[in-house]
């Protein structure tokens, strides 16, 4: 009988696409992999029709009135009484967990089962569910060195396996990227899973600058669903050559044949860019849990990989001077690509496997 595990993750990006990476390995290797996650995640399914998925919606108490937690902890002993039920059906193996609040229920759950449980962290800075279930995790993955890390009760249990990307990122062929003064320069505007509102807000502007002082540049976008017709207006009428779009399938294409990008600052996204030897302009969400945007982009900062603009001083006038700086300076653009080549990971699957087969000893 194949071994069985169970993925959970929440509908953001940033759960919900490292969780499917390992699933589609896991799934390859002959594994039985089950996803459990909430409506948001459900809508990142559609092209992986071959995974069986429970839906659980939850809440997370956090930051809410006295009524709007009361319901929020029924909500989360609703969805526990629930992860119980799928457990005992499914009968797992191994539970893994990558964070997010929907993660939690089922999480706690396997305590009851005495299932083992792994949590992997994507961020630079654990997030609020996985600091609650590190006590009875057995193993915590993290992509990186977290800065403010679990507690140090916890060391021994904690493994740096890298960046869970997909297998098209892992395995691409990094032909050296050539910032030619007559080549035309092209940018990346990525907005995260959802899109980034004030980026179609604001880019396009700064864009027309640099059109107007004679640089030959191709913008590649996402954007909103209701901007974009707007920026796509705004672009022919400047005569900007563009490809607009809300979601792509091959953005690691995109992603590969573009000199600069400028994006929110999740870990998925920041982790693709830098295994694409992509230099880019980190631009974190001010509002992000536990301020993890930032400590994600001033992570890859440090390490000479991009430029960090936060947001306050995110204006047309700002991007453009510093567009203009980086097209001026390819060496820079060079040194970039160099000391992302050191930070990327390519045995993080292996690594992975490695680390839960002593797991699959266990009699359910």
């Amino acid at each position: 009988m194949n071994k069985k595990i169970i993925f959970l993750g929440g509908g953001t990006g940033g759960h919900i696409l490292p969780a499917i990476n390992l699933m589609n390995y896991f799934f390859d290797k002959g594994y039985e992999v089950i996803l459990v996650t909430d409506n948001r995640g459900s809508n990142f399914l559609k092209k992986n029709k071959k995974f069986n998925f429970y839906i659980i919606n939850t809440s997370t108490p956090t930051n809410k009135n006295f009524i709007k937690k009361f319901f929020s902890f029924l909500l989360i002993f609703y969805s526990i009484i629930k992860s119980i039920i799928i457990l005992k059906r499914e009968k797992p193996d191994l539970i893994f967990g990558f964070g997010g609040y929907v993660s939690f229920p089922t999480s706690f759950a396997s305590k009851f089962f005495k299932l083992p449980l792994i949590i992997y962290e994507n961020n630079i800075l654990p997030g609020r569910a996985n600091k609650y279930l590190a006590s009875f995790a057995k193993k915590i993955f993290t992509a990186k060195k977290i800065k403010n890390n679990f507690s140090n009760i916890y060391k021994n249990k904690i493994y740096e396996v890298g960046s869970i990307l997909s297998k098209d990122i892992i395995n691409y062929h990094h032909p050296k990227k050539k910032f030619s003064e007559n080549k035309e320069f092209s940018i990346l505007v990525l907005g995260g899973s959802q899109g980034a509102e004030i980026f179609g807000n604001i880019v396009p502007n700064s864009f027309n600058m640099l059109k107007n002082e004679g640089h030959n540049i191709k913008i590649y976008q996402q954007c909103t669903a209701r901007q974009k017709q707007s920026v796509i207006d705004f672009y022919k009428k400047n005569k900007i050559k563009n490809h607009i779009f809300e979601f792509v399938e091959n953005i690691s294409e995109i992603i590969s044949i573009s000199d600069l990008a400028i994006t929110r600052c999740g870990a998925s996204s920041t982790a693709e860019l830098v295994h694409m030897l992509t230099p880019f302009i980190g631009v974190p969400l001010p509002n992000s849990v536990d301020n993890h945007q930032y400590l994600n982009a001033e992570y890859y900062e440090k390490k000479g990989c991009c430029w960090l603009l936060e947001q306050k001083d995110f204006d047309s006038n700002n991007l453009f001077n510093l567009i203009v700086e980086i097209i001026k300076n390819k060496n820079k653009l060079y040194e970039i690509c160099e000391n992302m080549k050191k930070n990327q990971d390519t045995n993080v699957y292996k690594s992975i496997e490695n680390e839960v087969k002593e797991f699959f000893k266990y009699e359910n």
